[in-house]
């Protein structure tokens, strides 16, 4: 007993160990960091927003509510001293997946109780069906995504809390004075599998397959014997039978109803290169799209070799006719279904072992239905970490399979058996262990997406942005590229590759790619305001304004447009328009450096100087290290005479910045002390910046000058 723990918490934790020091990837973004709800003082904003942060009524939202989820990242959020650690949040991921795999092994030892094939009797490892599915379970890479990646923490607590909510129906099965008290819990801990993630409410309807295919017998009650007792407690057990189904049923019917007034009585609006499939005009491409899906996802949990964090935008393209090779595999895994019935019912196949592989395939397809797109669309082609409760299912089939193999063949060929089992095992480890380092950041993960999905723009998009953030732009360049020649209407991909035309001064290119991204999504108030930061690069200054208005109809709260509006002004002579926007910049956003910066130099450079003192005290209190705004008070401070501040702000902006434009602040720290005669210090300051830029040829000058004074 002992060594089995022992063995599934290896299992369960050193696989993915690899991802803990890394960071945080991909949707992690968006649903932790970027999300109020995470930071907010109130405990109560999870509950009244979706996944992602967003109103759960509005038409924006995904209607993806989790609360529990968020709540949980919250808490870790809180015990990190508010800061945003990624090894904290990662493994507190592992351990739930090591929680989870525990509580699967009751569970699969509860099943095979049920079915009559549980025993007292120690048994050898290799015949113990519920530990080497929980092993399978536990290493299987597949769960990779959900663990690794921050955001699949709401698989892993929808599982933990539907496999309890199972052991506590199973308690209330068989108890007679506490059924409705254990079953009050299993509903329970099922609303909160379903807070935690949506498809968690399928445990319901699992726990009642399982009651009426495996459990329940009218003609008998079990160890019946003709006395007056047991008439009793069988008359008791059939009354709790008949209120657990009632309770159950109409438990389901309520979280239901719930979970769609939560969303405000609508249901969420995906787009086409969400799930092409959902938007196909032909009834035979989407039907025979999802059937190919589903082969896809019965391979990833047989051989998972093929593992992607993102399955849209082509990814998998849809099969437009009856030509299409893929049909092969609809026909293989439907043929593998019927022969899977016919050997069911065959009359050897019979009792125990027969009932067991009833319950594992139902476990593995009642939890899969929410994400199938039979009961309604999904916002995604395939998921895997939503396989993560129905692959419980599928290991479970596959040790059944190895338990049979192992009843009905010799010795040696046995051993055989024992030893490529083992030997899957240990490879579905080491791909974990692999997939778990490409989970560690988003270069490694976007990468390895380009050899799964290839056709997909989606990756080539993601794999664009860490190459330029990585100053890779030749080949940022050529995946945007690549990403808007799969998706000619990717609007993301045209902003971005325009940016980075932009920033190689190809500024006909990038007007014409942000023109075409505005003409797909008119909404879209960072491609507006790039376009005007290229109209006015080529002094096209009206247009540049039209677009930049356009921006901020779209979003009026939007710092950065209005700062980069006010730049334009500056450069127009327009100090008053300019000083308004920018000032509307910090206000929005009052840590933006370069908009401070901006402001506070525009107020030096036309004189405003005591104008400007009503601004520094909040820049300083809002961006009291920032170097550039320290150089921009410091340069007023000077020219009002006031050297000994003027003088601090330039040390500590020195002191704050390291590289070339250092030698700017020397250079200038060197004209205040020119000025304030005090000339020692000044050739000090500008041999220092010449040290650091030799070309600078106005601290070279001051020097000279600074020289001749000297020498006088």
């Amino acid at each position: 007993m002992v060594y089995k723990v022992i063995c599934i918490l290896c299992a369960s934790s050193i696989p993915f160990l690899y991802s803990i020091d890394g960071d945080f990837v991909f949707d992690d973004s968006e649903a932790i960091i970027s999300n109020n709800d995470v930071t907010s003082s109130s405990w109560m904003d999870a509950f009244r927003h979706d996944f992602w942060g967003t109103d759960i009524e509005s038409e924006l939202s995904h209607k993806s509510y989790r609360p529990l989820t968020i709540l949980s990242f919250k808490l870790n959020y809180y015990l990190s001293n508010k800061v945003f650690d990624p090894v904290q949040f990662k493994l507190t991921n592992v351990f739930f997946h090591i929680t989870c795999c525990y509580i699967l092994w009751l569970t699969f030892e509860s099943i095979l109780d049920d079915v009559g094939m549980k025993t007292h009797k120690p048994r050898p490892w290799h015949n113990d069906i519920a530990f080497l599915a929980t092993v399978l379970f536990s290493v299987h890479p597949v769960h990779v995504e959900a663990i690794s990646g921050v955001v699949g923490r709401a698989d892993v607590l929808a599982g933990n809390t539907f496999f309890l909510a199972y052991l506590f129906y199973k308690k209330a099965m068989v108890s007679v004075k506490l059924s409705l008290f254990y079953l009050l819990l299993a509903i329970i801990l099922a609303t909160m599998s379903m807070l935690f993630k949506e498809n968690g409410v399928t445990v319901l309807g699992f726990c009642l397959f399982h009651e009426l295919f495996v459990k329940f017998n009218p003609k008998k009650p079990i160890h019946a014997q003709e006395t007056k007792a047991k008439d009793n407690k069988y008359l008791l057990l059939k009354i709790n039978f008949i209120l657990r189904i009632f309770c159950t049923v109409m438990a389901i019917i309520f979280l239901i109803y719930g979970r769609w007034m939560v969303m405000g009585g609508t249901t969420p609006e995906f787009k086409a290169i969400d799930n092409p499939a959902a938007y196909s005009k032909s009834v035979f491409a989407k039907i025979a799209t999802y059937n190919y899906i589903y082969f896809l996802n019965l391979l990833l949990l047989i051989w998972p070799q093929w593992l992607c964090y993102d399955w849209s935008m082509g990814c998998v393209p849809l099969l437009k006719n009856e030509r299409d090779y893929r049909i092969l595999f609809i026909v293989l895994i439907y043929l593998y279904g019927f022969f899977t019935i016919v050997s069911l019912f065959r009359q050897q196949n019979k009792g125990k072992m027969k009932r067991l592989t009833i319950v594992a395939l139902a476990l593995a397809v009642i939890s899969f239905l929410p994400a199938s797109n039979i009961l309604y669309p999904v916002g995604f082609v395939i998921a895997e970490r939503i396989l993560y409760i129905p692959s419980a299912g599928y290991c479970l089939l596959i040790t059944i399979g190895l338990h049979r193999l192992i009843q009905f063949e010799k010795r040696k060929s046995y051993k055989i058996t024992i030893k490529l089992f083992c030997l899957l095992i240990f490879t579905f480890a080491l791909r974990s262990w692999q997939r778990a380092e490409e989970w560690r950041n988003e270069y490694q993960l976007f990468v390895s997406g380009l050899s799964v999905c290839p056709l997909n723009a989606k990756v080539h998009y993601n794999v664009a942005k860490v190459a330029d953030a990585n100053r890779q732009t030749d080949w940022a360049l050529e995946e945007y590229k690549k990403s808007i020649r799969l998706y000619p209407k990717y609007y993301q991909a045209l902003n971005n590759y325009a940016n980075l035309l932009k920033n190689k001064e190809r500024y006909s290119e990038a007007e014409l790619y942000l023109k075409t991204a505005v003409s797909i999504k008119n909404d879209f108030p960072a491609a507006w305001m790039n376009l005007g930061i290229v109209l006015a690069k080529v002094q096209r200054f009206e247009e540049a304004e039209s677009a930049y208005r356009k921006a901020l109809d779209y979003k009026w709260n939007y710092p950065d447009c209005l700062y980069n509006l006010g730049n334009m002004y500056i450069e127009m002579n327009k100090t008053e328009e300019a000083l308004q926007h920018l000032h509307r910049a910090v206000k929005l956003n009052s840590t933006h450096v370069l908009a401070w910066t901006n402001l506070l130099a525009l107020l030096d450079n036309t004189g405003q100087l005591e104008r400007s003192l009503e601004y520094i005290p909040k820049a300083l209190m809002m961006l009291p290290d920032s170097p550039p705004v320290n150089f921009a008070i410091a340069n007023i401070y000077g020219k009002m005479d006031r050297f000994a501040d003027a003088e601090k702000h330039f040390k500590k902006s020195i002191t704050l910045f390291d590289g070339k434009v250092q030698a700017l602040y020397y250079a200038n720290l060197g004209v205040l002390y020119h000025r304030w005669r005090k000339f020692l210090l000044a050739e000090e300051m500008y041999k220092k910046a010449l040290a650091i830029d030799p070309a600078f040829q106005s601290a070279r000058k001051n020097l000279e000058n600074l020289k001749g004074i000297l020498h006088k």
